[in-house]
């Protein structure tokens, strides 16, 4: 298979060809965080069936992380439709947040898809008598948007992908490419939410006759509302949760990004099979006056250095399993071994002392 480098829009496209053919696909689209980190979102990840399980979509995965860490990203994320298809390449889950749907006696399907095609707006009246303006975001809403969005997010979250009046148009246009938007809320002349939702092909099999039915249904990318919103009267909580897998790319990167309140030092050695460069012994350090942590590589997978020396270390740790402690939806004592038992306790209560990732909150389509 030849992989071919594409641009489509701020995307760079990964393509895997036989023979002219497209068989496989993969895109990186650059992102920009709340807390000043440049990274890439992994999208449209896509083989066609009858080129599936021959290794094309490895092929692409190992060029797309080799494109990251050569720009030091600290680590990739995704939103999976199928959260195994992403286990092997040392994908976890970082972000659960409760499901949400659409309110289909408030919003119906009639109002949603008028608007959609005229990009036009519609009222609705509520049980308290206060009246809900509701339309598709304009180009002129975008900046207006983008600085609701990442308030709100500032204030809730550790870690957000931070947005623009160029992300919302961007993201506007993918939810219409799967027929959905991007629509805000207002109320007395107000913004008061902001929302998207794309359609999703789903297939209802009868067991009586083992027939099946193809329908369309609306999937909610995120919503995001003032306090006082009354968001009951258009949404519900949904059983299906939303979830974002991360994966870290660039293991010095991603830990000099980390807050401790002390002094702290620790031989540590990590693992990962895929990205080798990442795996080896790290010596970890911050001063007696706190700050953030510096990671600085000393030896290989093997615990040697370069000139052959055995190394040790105090403890270790996969890369799937730093990446679920440095984004705070795993403890240390859940995720690092400790070598010296009686160091455990001490080892554990250092680590989970350093301020790392709380409560990323991911828009991503």
């Amino acid at each position: 298979m030849e992989i071919v480098y594409l641009a489509e829009g701020d995307n760079l496209v990964f393509a895997g060809r036989e023979n002219m053919e497209t068989v496989s696909s993969l895109y990186l689209a650059p992102h920009y965080t709340g807390r000043g980190e440049e990274l890439c979102e992994i999208k449209n990840v896509f083989t066609k069936e009858k080129f599936r399980r021959r290794g094309n979509m490895d092929a692409l995965m190992k060029e797309a992380f080799q494109c990251m860490q050569s720009e030091a990203e600290p680590y990739t994320f995704l939103r999976p439709m199928e959260e195994k298809y992403f286990v092997p390449y040392g994908f976890v889950k970082v972000e659960e947040r409760s499901g949400i749907r659409i309110n289909g006696l408030r919003l119906n399907d009639d109002l949603l898809r008028t608007a959609n095609e005229t990009e036009g707006e519609f009222h609705l009246l509520v049980k308290d008598s206060e009246d809900y303006r509701i339309r598709p975001v304009s180009e002129k809403d975008a900046g207006i948007v983008a600085n609701f969005i990442n308030d709100r997010l500032k204030n809730q979250s550790d870690c957000y992908i931070l947005q623009s009046a160029h992300t919302v148009m961007n993201l506007k246009n993918t939810c219409k490419e799967k027929g959905g938007n991007l629509f805000l809320v207002e109320c007395k002349n107000s913004l008061c939410c902001v929302f998207a939702y794309t359609l999703v092909k789903q297939e209802i099999v009868n067991e009586a006759d083992g027939k099946s039915t193809a329908f369309s249904d609306k999937r909610p990318v995120f919503m995001l509302c003032t306090d006082e919103f009354k968001k009951e009267d258009l949404f519900l909580e949904d059983p299906d949760p939303i979830v974002t897998m991360a994966r870290i790319i660039d293991v010095k990167a991603i830990l000099s990004t980390v807050q401790c309140p002390k002094e702290f030092v620790m031989a540590l050695r990590i693992f990962d099979e895929r990205i080798v460069e990442n795996a080896g012994l790290y010596m970890l350090h911050c001063g007696p006056m706190g700050g953030k942590l510096s990671a600085i590589k000393i030896g290989d997978s093997e615990m040697k250095n370069a000139e052959g020396e055995k190394l040790s270390a105090e403890g270790e740790i996969t890369i799937e399993n730093l990446t679920r402690f440095l984004f705070g939806f795993k403890k240390a004592q859940d995720c690092f071994k400790i070598y010296v038992k009686s160091k455990e306790e001490e080892t554990f209560e250092n680590l989970n002392a350093l301020k790392c990732i709380e409560k990323p909150y991911f828009i991503c389509e």
